[in-house]
């Protein structure tokens, strides 16, 4: 599968990032860059408005990032995100975060995940939506986890897709066409030549892996959803009946 970025360095003198258009194959993406609580607030606005499911929900594919996950250091693994990847649709965030410990979270990112319009995806939601929340203090109103909405719709009892990363689950959801090639080496995530505490300019190499993580997100939740017919809000709803009915039978 083919993959492309361009850097389009708009100037807006009113908003503070970086824009880039990737090409998934022939689908165009818009992605922005940024860590102004301002520009990341707009974007979320303006993809509540404008983007909606056959539901009227607003599907999120979701994917986190942090420089030293793979480092063999003690305690990298457990160290805040850095970067929340967004896609919806055709329209993707990048948002650095700052060190939770530091800085005060900004408020409109719990506003956007607690929505209950906002039905978001990922691998491994679990654990991202548990983190996010101690970390971060942002609660996931509807989390829905990749790997378990392949396992109820595939029926694919020969695969354990419940540990299948994005790769894989993309390959086998969406076809064997969406083959993402990886570097080799771990991808540099900043140019050190724009890289200071306050300006935080991302690779292309890392815009673009970046970006198509999230959206391979978002079309395998479109694609698994679309394939169970049942609105996210829907089906919220039937488990807590479930639940509220099973707790009925014990009493």
């Amino acid at each position: 599968m083919e993959i492309t970025v361009e850097a389009l360095k708009t100037l807006d003198w009113n908003w503070s990032y970086d824009d880039y258009t990737v090409y998934v194959e022939d689908h165009r993406i818009l992605t922005i860059a940024t860590e102004c609580e301002w520009t990341g607030s707009k974007w979320m606005k303006d993809v509540l408005k404008s983007h909606r499911t056959k539901h009227g929900n607003v599907l999120v594919g979701l994917c986190v990032g942090r420089q030293n996950s793979d480092s063999p250091k003690r305690g990298s693994r457990d160290s805040p995100y850095e970067l929340l990847q967004v896609c919806v649709g055709s329209q993707c965030l990048l948002y650095h975060l700052d060190d939770p410990y530091d800085y005060l979270v900004p408020k409109f990112l719990n506003e956007f995940f607690s929505d209950p319009r906002v039905v978001v995806v990922a691998v491994d939601m679990v654990s991202v939506a548990r983190k996010l929340k101690i970390d971060f203090e942002i609660k996931i109103k509807n989390p829905m986890d990749l790997g378990s909405l392949a396992i109820k719709k595939l029926q694919r009892h020969d695969l354990d897709l419940g540990r299948y990363d994005v790769d894989r689950l993309a390959k086998v959801v969406l076809g064997k066409h969406m083959d993402v090639v990886r570097p080799e080496k771990k991808v540099r995530w900043f140019d050190k030549h724009w890289y200071s505490q306050y300006e935080r300019m991302l690779t292309d190499e890392k815009v673009k892996f970046a970006t198509v993580d999230a959206y391979l997100c978002f079309l395998i939740g479109s694609e698994l959803l679309d394939m169970i017919d049942v609105s996210p809000s829907t089906a919220n709803k039937n488990k807590n009946t479930n639940t509220n009915r099973k707790n009925k039978k014990k009493k």
